[in-house]
């Protein structure tokens, strides 16, 4: 070994410390026991001279590596910038630089084999397996796959296994800075990090300019690196989705070629909108908004995108087609979202774990079969227009004039009066841009779209099961119960809302409480629940996703609340009948009723003028004097089949009779809501 350490290029390891955790001594033990022969470290303090518990981490580091060059840089500029002072510190280009977290455990052979790899591909930057730090077995990144947006695909999946599946040395488009090797020469021609970039998309950013140089970006799997990767938890104080997002727009801006780029800047804008707007459905609001403020936030640095694309200009060697090729095809984030969804989470009872998901041509069939029939069943009010009976009245011609009226404070209906207008007003001309502001279209939409959307929140709600059989019956029950042909022949646009709300309460409200899928594969009856535990800000985040779809949903009919609530108490009291737990309770109840709060005061001020027969005292859909089987059967038209809707009872009672653990949990859940 000692005869081949002239003959092995000199390798410095650069780690950025930020007053580190307990893991840290692992970190320095990593670097001590490193196998290569020419090897040098260089520790750059950003956080003072002791980590988190006050120890000196001068003294830390000499204790392992006496030979260690440790530099206080008296500030903290971010990752990528402090990385860059090796520039400053080291000179020479004849080397290669292992840059790295101060989070990261490298195995004794990891820098040996990086260098091998490096010469034997001929690359410019080569990065390790990652895996978790706590458990080695699970991976954390195996590369990062990068599309024209500047998304990252990481290519593992969350929890996923390492099975020798990704151990295969290829290219890449770019490698984690948790730690990666890169040529000296190379690194200093590209400037090193962004210097604006101080934490997020650093080394995406680096990659893509080294792949502009002609370098090429490889991962060598057979080195390996443990990695805390605790980020959000060490700097709370920093907004991480809002820099993940600026700084992929960042990249895009600067690293795009300059024929694509106008193209490329409406695409950004395009599904940013997109995003915005599924995102307010499906809870991920946050991060669609984060993507607006990064899109933002890219306009209005426009003198320093144009700085740095010039910058950029100059090292530019290859065709942008050669790096478009190396890019994902499509949407990398799409991609994600259907790989996740090609896998799921089961809650088990000590660990979650992840499954791949029963996939079957019965789901598409069922749900062809079912919107064709709600589209069937509605064609009289799509070719014309929705009939005019009870509360079913025609929306004002402007939706312009409709806002103002909102806005007014006058109340024009009766005499006229003085008093806060429904908030479903503002909903509604708001919403009037989806049906191109033609309101008589947009009564239409509004009726299908509520049975579609009770439909669909079903089919969420369903998720709880992990057969594609029991969603799918839920699925096509909901669609069939005759509730719907009998409030839209009595005009109750209120018990039409309550049908597409109540299954989204149900699920929102569990999601907030916390209760996850369980793992099927566990036949033991004390696992009553499959409960996971939820971070405050995560529980807070899905709370607020509740009230305000009950606020939504109140801004049509002010009764869905009271519905809100007895649903909110039942599933409570059902929880503490089938002894799942007074906490689970104790949430159901705490959190529902939080929702109905948010709810009533999103809606101010028109809430403040409901009244107790507006929330409590609604009348049951269709004629008086019906028999209570009639009820039952949900008999509220004139359908001479709806008291078949009594035969849907029977799974109800099997399952209380049969059912054990977790399902008869939700068998009493959804006997009590039934009832």
């Amino acid at each position: 070994m000692e005869a081949d350490a002239p003959l092995a290029p000199p390798v410095v390891a650069v780690v950025v410390v930020h007053t580190p955790g307990p893991w840290f001594a692992d970190t320095v033990d990593g670097l001590a026991e490193q196998d290569y022969p020419n090897f040098n470290t260089l520790f750059l303090l950003t956080g003072g001279p002791t980590d988190a518990a006050g120890a000196d981490l001068g003294e830390l580091i000499h204790g392992r590596l006496p030979a260690a060059y440790v530099r206080d840089l008296g500030a903290n500029p971010g990752y990528g910038p402090a990385a860059n002072e090796v520039l400053r510190l080291v000179e020479g280009d004849s080397g290669l630089f292992c840059l790295c977290h101060d989070d990261v455990a490298l195995e004794p052979d990891t820098v040996r084999l990086l260098v091998e790899e490096l010469y034997r591909s001929n690359a410019g930057i080569v990065g390790p397996k990652v895996v978790c730090w706590d458990e080695p077995l699970v991976l954390q990144h195996v590369g990062l796959a990068i599309d024209r947006f500047g998304e990252v695909d990481p290519i593992t999946e969350p929890g996923e296994y390492d099975q020798e599946q990704h151990d295969a040395v290829r290219d890449v488009f770019a490698v984690p800075s948790a730690c990666v090797l890169v040529r000296a020469d190379l690194f200093r021609a590209l400037g090193g990090f962004d210097p604006t970039v101080a934490y997020h998309g650093d080394d995406v950013d680096l990659c893509w300019r080294a792949h502009l140089s002609g370098a090429r970006v490889i991962v060598a799997p057979q080195a390996r690196v443990r990695h805390v990767e605790q980020l959000d938890v060490r700097r709370p104080d920093l907004n991480h989705e809002v820099l993940r997002a600026r700084h992929r727009m960042r990249s895009v801006a600067t690293l795009t070629g300059g024929s694509r780029l106008a193209l490329r800047v409406v695409e950004v804008v395009v599904l940013t909108g997109v995003e915005l707007v599924v995102g307010l459905f499906t809870g991920r609001l946050g991060q669609a908004w984060a993507s607006v403020r990064g899109v933002a936030g890219t306009l209005l640095r426009l003198p320093s995108i144009l700085r740095r694309r010039r910058v950029v200009s100059k090292l530019r060697q290859v065709a942008d087609t050669e790096v478009l090729d190396l890019q994902v095809r499509g949407s990398a984030r799409l991609t994600s979202y259907r790989r996740a969804h090609d896998t799921e989470t089961y809650v088990g009872e000590e660990t979650a774990v992840r499954r791949w998901r029963d996939r079957s041509l019965a789901v598409p069939i069922a749900w062809a079969v079912v919107v064709v029939g709600v589209l069937a069943a509605s064609r009289t009010m799509i070719d014309t227009k929705v009939p005019s009976v009870g509360e079913l009245l025609p929306l004002p011609d402007s939706p312009r004039d409709w806002w103002s009226s909102y806005t007014s404070g006058w109340n024009p209906s009766g005499f006229g009066a003085t008093s806060a207008n429904p908030t479903g007003w503002a909903v509604l001309s708001l919403a009037s841009v989806a049906w191109w502001f033609r309101m008589g279209l947009g009564l239409t939409v509004l009726v299908v779209g509520l049975v579609l959307l009770g439909v669909f929140g079903t089919w969420r709600l369903a998720t709880l099961f992990p057969s594609n059989r029991a969603r799918l019956v839920a699925l096509v029950v909901y669609a069939a119960v005759p509730l719907v042909p009998g409030v839209l022949s009595t005009g109750r646009l209120t018990a039409l809302v309550a049908y597409a709300a109540a299954p989204w309460f149900v699920h929102l409200l569990r999601n907030a409480v916390g209760i996850g899928t369980a793992d099927p594969t566990i036949v033991d009856d004390s696992m009553v629940d499959g409960i996971f535990e939820l971070a405050r800000r995560e529980r807070v985040r899905r709370t607020a996703v509740l009230a305000i779809a009950a606020a939504l949903a109140a801004a049509l009919a002010p009764a869905v609340l009271a519905l809100l609530v007895t649903m909110t108490v039942v599933l409570g009291l059902a929880t503490l009948l089938v002894g799942a737990g007074w906490r689970t309770a104790v949430w159901f109840t705490g959190l529902g009723l939080a929702g109905c709060l948010g709810a009533w005061l999103l809606n101010l001020p028109w809430s403040a003028t409901w009244s107790w027969d507006d929330i409590a005292a609604p009348t049951l859909a269709g004629p008086g004097g019906r028999k209570l089987v009639d009820v039952a059967a949900m008999d509220v038209g004139t359908s001479r089949l709806a008291l078949l809707a009594l035969f849907l009872y029977v799974p109800v009672l099997v399952a209380l009779a049969v059912a054990r653990g977790w399902r008869l949990t939700w068998a009493a859940r959804g006997a009590g809501l039934v009832v």
